[in-house]
C-alpha cells in the first residue's frame, strides 16, 4: 500500500496584499501595473472631456482653456506615471525614486520596458507583502490597453500612407 505524503511537507502558504487602486505606497505586478496604466489614461482622457466641455460651455477662450487643460493633464499624468512607478518597482525591491528615470526623454522607453518585462520579488519585501493574483478585468485590462495602442498607431499610419501616395506629384521632381 502507497501512503500519500504528510501535511508537514505541505504548501508554506505567503500571505498576499489585497490590491488598493488607488494607493500611493505598496506593490503591483506587471499585470496590473499595464491594466492601472491603461484605467488611469482613460480616466484622465475623460476629465480632459469634461473639463474641456466645461471650459467651452462657460466661454473661455480657447487659448485660456488650452493651457488650463495641458497643465491639469499634465499634472494627473505625472502623477499617474510616478505612482505606478514607484509600486512597480517597489515589488522588484527597488526604491521608488527610481521611478523619475521616466522623465528623462529616450531613457523612459527603456525604463519603461523594465517595469514591464521584469519579475517583481516572489515573497515579502522591504516594499510589503507580494501583491494578490491578478484578476480577470486587471487581466483584460491589461491586455485591451496596449492593443487598443497598437490599432490606433496603425490606423493612424495607414491613412497617413494613404494620403501621401494620393498626393499628387509634383512637375518639379525628376524621376530616374
Amino acid at each position: 500500500m502507497i501512503d500519500s505524503p504528510s501535511a508537514d511537507a505541505a504548501f508554506v502558504d505567503v500571505a498576499v496584499k489585497p490590491p488598493k487602486v488607488f494607493a500611493a505606497s505598496g506593490r503591483i505586478g506587471r499585470v496590473r501595473y499595464l491594466a492601472y496604466s491603461f484605467a488611469g489614461m482613460v480616466v484622465v482622457m475623460l476629465a480632459v472631456i469634461v473639463l474641456g466641455g466645461g471650459l467651452g460651455a462657460a466661454g473661455a477662450t480657447q487659448q485660456v482653456s488650452g493651457g488650463l487643460l495641458q497643465l491639469v493633464v499634465g499634472v494627473l499624468v505625472l502623477a499617474l506615471t510616478l505612482i505606478l512607478a514607484r509600486r512597480r518597482l517597489n515589488d522588484m525591491g527597488h526604491a521608488g525614486w527610481w521611478g523619475v528615470l521616466l522623465l528623462v526623454p529616450l531613457v523612459n522607453f527603456a525604463v519603461t520596458l523594465w517595469l514591464v518585462c521584469a519579475r517583481g520579488e516572489v515573497g515579502p519585501n522591504r516594499y510589503g507583502l507580494p501583491p494578490a493574483p491578478n484578476s480577470r478585468g486587471a487581466i483584460v485590462l491589461a491586455c485591451l490597453g496596449p492593443a487598443l495602442f497598437i490599432g490606433v498607431t496603425l490606423y493612424s499610419g495607414r491613412d497617413a500612407y494613404r494620403s501621401y501616395v494620393d498626393q499628387p506629384r509634383s512637375s518639379n521632381s525628376q524621376t530616374f
